[in-house]
């Protein structure tokens, strides 16, 4: 059978279309565990702080601290699992071993009832009150977007001084590159809005356990850490506990950045 020339080249053109399609495909998939694992352990880029004021914090009596909806999947990351070194094929075995150990860990913990963002929550309203703040929780209209949730600052209703939102970015357990031990680890952005709910008087980064590259993140260790995942699961209820003492310290993290300087604070 003969072919035309022209024939002969669209055939040849949608090989090469083809090939240039699955060589794309296999690029974007190696590039997307690639920016998946850089979006979810942060970037080396400082972070953009700002450091609240004393003046403006001697000016806030009131405090409501939105209350931050439970993770729909807790972290189970291996920044230095054995499988990213062996290409594609080993990226992909590194992001399913991480998707099922995340699965599995969830699943435990909502059997479990755990609720790490209530006591973060509950321990930021204890420490700021024993600063000479009046807060309290409040609810907040989040929005579930891509099996996360996200929440627009000017969409929250209060009439407090000041609105402080919490909203943990990691909350799991990270095995750091070079190590096999899982550390309990939260980070999360803090951000301390004025009465116009816009432009944010404060905004800290914190993390307890495992600590993102990046400047400008306010770190504090772990209490304890795991040396693998079976030790994670062989007492979730042990495991989610170490959650919860990382999520008061992360709270007394953010509160050290709002306290008030002793001639301002309100008794």
């Amino acid at each position: 059978m003969r072919l035309h020339h022209h024939a002969v080249k669209k055939l040849n053109n949608r090989n090469s279309t083809k090939s240039g399609r699955t060589d794309m495909f296999r690029k974007s998939v190696a590039a997307g565990l690639t920016c998946a694992a850089i979006v979810l352990v942060g970037c080396a880029s400082p972070v953009p702080r700002i450091d609240v004021a004393q003046e403006k914090l001697a000016k806030i009596k009131t405090i409501s601290v939105v209350r931050v909806p439970e993770p729909k999947t807790y972290t189970v990351l291996n920044i230095g699992h054995p499988g990213v070194a062996f290409g594609l094929i080993g990226g992909l075995i590194a992001a399913a071993d991480q998707n099922s150990k995340q699965e599995t860990l969830s699943k435990a913990y909502r059997e479990q009832g755990i609720a790490i963002n209530n006591v973060l929550v509950a321990e930021l309203v204890k420490q700021l009150n024993a600063q000479g703040f009046i807060a309290q929780e409040q609810d907040a209209p989040w929005k579930e977007v891509d099996n996360s949730h996200s929440l627009k600052f000017e969409d929250i209703q209060s009439t407090a001084d000041a609105v402080l939102v919490v909203s943990p970015t990691i909350e799991g357990f990270v095995s750091p590159q070079g190590s096999t031990s899982y550390l309990p680890t939260i980070t999360a952005p803090a951000t301390l809005l004025g009465d116009d709910k816009k432009n944010p008087m404060y905004r800290g980064f914190h993390a307890v356990g495992w600590r993102p590259p990046a400047e400008g993140w306010r770190s504090t260790e772990a209490k304890n850490t795991y040396p693998n995942f079976g030790a994670l699961m062989a007492d979730p209820k042990a495991s989610a506990q170490s959650l919860e003492d990382a999520a008061r310290d992360l709270a007394q993290s953010v509160s050290r950045d709002l306290k008030r300087a002793s001639s301002s604070a309100q008794n």
